[in-house]
């Protein structure tokens, strides 16, 4: 439902939809997309008799898809994007949301009107400067077409959702022990020692059989495995490759803006005030009377308006509406301001959104630009028509002139155009052009993999086309041991530099338990000894690693120390002397390390709480889901 407002806006309205969906994200980051309504053969889903559409099913799976784009970009592998990766999840939230809903509703759960109308003169997609703006409010919804009433209601039962999944996600808490325990475990602190006896130094000295690395690479085979893979060359078609070698004359300009004078229509702005009475009942048209009573009795028009007026919005200002081209309110409600007089009132007016007093402010008369200030522009759309022709005649000449090329180099030369190549990828994707699912499919089809054709002309939007042809193709398998002879050796290499370290390890840790410094045992070997006191789980790089290490060894009893070495990734060996050990202990912790740590212990804690419940409601719930899924 609330994807038909994105797919209306137009300008400025569409910041607001930014706003709109950032504050429309219940359970699981999907919109409210549900509704009653259709027939079977148009059912995704029926969740307690309210039925999810084929529509809504659709529209919401491309709004996690726009999701996805916007927060990772090109590097989402093009196949996770497909309808058929995202119909599942996206399926499945859709019904969990449905579900919530209905209990929210069948809870007694309301959210009150003032609430409501404050929570939308707060949506920053409604506001310039930081304040509301009436008329953007105004733009915006007519032209996703939603009254003010419509759009209240809709955005109340989203309130009301979120304020069912608060009653039970705020409920949660910590409790001390609770906190205590992680506290110890998260927080520990121990006090180490350690000697790095380095792997570099040995590296240059070792040798590696040829029998050695083929015997690793055999015995390894699962770690060399390698997708099918493609290489391509390709013809990109835009209008802007075109458009650069396009010249403009100032006559051609001249012309278009005295053509554009000669059609040139001032066009009236109109500024309005209205007074709205909703609804069409037997109080409803008592309050039409007594306020068409007023006005002919020559009643202020904005104290009307704050006082009978149900646009809580406008009402404020005197009825204040901003200013319509006519193309903003509904045709009856144009109709009626273009046939009154400035400062003249008009008789009832009905509309959908109920009846309405409406009253002309002023009328603002456009004048056509000059030409130096249409200049630029006007040169910019002649060059755009120009390109576009180009571009439009260069596909409809692509694909007879790529058929059956050999290469693609005499399309390209016919066309002015280059020919692009691509590095090899898989059927996962790979940077640019190659993400996308079209050209995936054409690149990995029988027809051009295989019997190396050239692709059709692929239309990967309306101002980008082209035609791809498969250079290169490695079938699936192991990768040759030439191309990993290299990696393999290294890695024996460590190996066996790590063994020889491993032996002089041992020897520096006997020594160490035999009572003899680690101090003393460095700078006798010509080593760095390292000191930490005080370390916490994690860091970065080998350090890490360390790190990682010495928090998987066994605390020493008190005055004693814990002795140990181990292998890092880099083939370093390292020894490692644990002196203390510490819980974390959530007394030591500052009043608002501990008020932080509660609250996002009773944060976890809620947001289990609340999966639970989706679940038991789900589980209860009678949902129907069609084609099987």
């Amino acid at each position: 439902m609330l994807q038909s407002m994105r797919d209306n806006l137009k300008g400025t309205a569409a910041v607001i939809v930014a706003a709109l969906f950032g504050f429309i994200m219940v359970i699981g980051g999907i919109d409210f997309f549900t509704g009653a309504g259709g027939d079977s053969a148009n059912r995704a889903a029926e969740v307690n008799g309210e039925k999810i559409s084929n529509q809504d099913l659709l529209r919401a799976i491309q709004n996690r898809r726009n999701m996805i784009e916007s927060q990772y970009g090109e590097s989402v592998p093009a196949d996770l994007l497909t309808d058929e990766q995202l119909r599942g999840p996206v399926l499945q939230q859709l019904v969990s949301s449905a579900v919530m809903r209905q209990a929210a509703q069948k809870s007694g759960m309301v959210m009150s009107t003032g609430a409501v109308d404050k929570e939308i003169v707060q949506m920053p997609g409604f506001q310039v400067n930081g304040q509301f703006d009436l008329q953007m409010f105004r733009d915006g919804l007519r032209r996703m077409g939603y009254s003010p009433a419509g759009f209240r209601q809709l955005l109340e039962q989203e309130m009301v959702m979120q304020q069912f999944a608060g009653s039970i996600s705020d409920s949660a808490f910590a409790t001390r022990p609770g906190a205590e325990k992680v506290v110890a475990v998260s927080m520990e602190e121990r006090d180490f020692d350690y000697v790095t006896l380095p792997a570099a130094p040995l590296l240059e000295n070792i040798q590696v059989a040829d029998e050695e690395i083929q015997s690793y690479y055999d015995e390894h085979q699962q770690d060399y495995q390698r997708p099918e893979q493609v290489a391509i060359e390709y013809i990109e078609l835009t209008p802007e490759l075109f458009a650069g070698n396009i010249d403009i004359s100032d006559e051609d300009v001249r012309a278009q803006y005295d053509q554009e004078v000669k059609n040139f229509q001032a066009s009236i702005r109109r500024h309005a005030a209205h007074i709205l009475i909703e609804g069409n009942d037997e109080a409803a048209q008592k309050k039409v009377a007594e306020v068409q009573g007023k006005l002919n009795q020559s009643g202020d028009f904005a104290a009307l308006a704050k006082e009978y007026s149900d646009d809580i919005i406008s009402r404020e200002e005197g009825g204040d509406l901003g200013f319509t081209s006519g193309d903003v309110f509904p045709e009856s409600f144009e109709e009626a301001l273009a046939n009154l007089q400035v400062g003249q009132v008009s008789g009832p007016v009905k509309t959908d959104d109920g009846t309405h007093f409406i009253k002309l402010i002023e009328i603002a008369d456009a004048e056509p630009p000059t030409f130096e200030e249409r200049k630029a522009a006007i040169a910019a759309r002649l060059r755009s028509a120009e390109a576009e022709r180009e571009f439009v005649d260069a596909i409809s000449r692509l694909g007879d002139l790529a058929y059956n090329a050999p290469s693609l180099a005499e399309p390209a030369e016919e066309l002015g155009v280059s020919v692009q190549k691509s590095p090899l990828f898989s059927r996962q994707g790979g940077p640019g052009i190659t993400a996308d699912g079209k050209v995936l499919a054409a690149a990995f089809s029988p027809e051009v993999m295989q019997d190396g054709n050239t692709s059709d002309v692929l239309n990967l939007s309306d101002n980008h086309s082209l035609v791809l042809k498969v250079v290169e193709h490695k079938p699936a398998g192991v990768k040759p041991l030439d191309e990993v002879k290299v990696e393999i050796a290294e890695l024996l290499k460590r190996e066996k530099a790590g063994e020889q370290l491993a032996g002089k390890a041992e020897a520096i840790e006997q020594q160490a338990a035999s009572g003899e410094a680690l101090s003393d045992i460095a700078t006798a070997e010509g080593l760095t000894l390292e000191t930490t006191d005080n370390t916490r789980r994690g860091g970065f790089g080998a350090r890490a690693e360390v790190v990682d290490q010495v928090f998987g060894m066994e605390a020493p009893k008190a005055g004693a120390k814990k002795l140990a070495h181990f292998k890092l990734a880099s083939g370093d060996v390292v020894v490692a002397q644990l002196r203390a050990v510490r819980p974390g202990d959530l007394s030591r912790q500052g009043k608002e390390q501990r008020d932080a740590l509660m609250q996002q212990l009773a944060s976890m804690q809620g947001e289990s709480e609340l999966a639970a419940v989706q679940k038991y409601l789900a589980s209860k719930a009678d949902i129907e889901i069609s084609g099987g899924q």
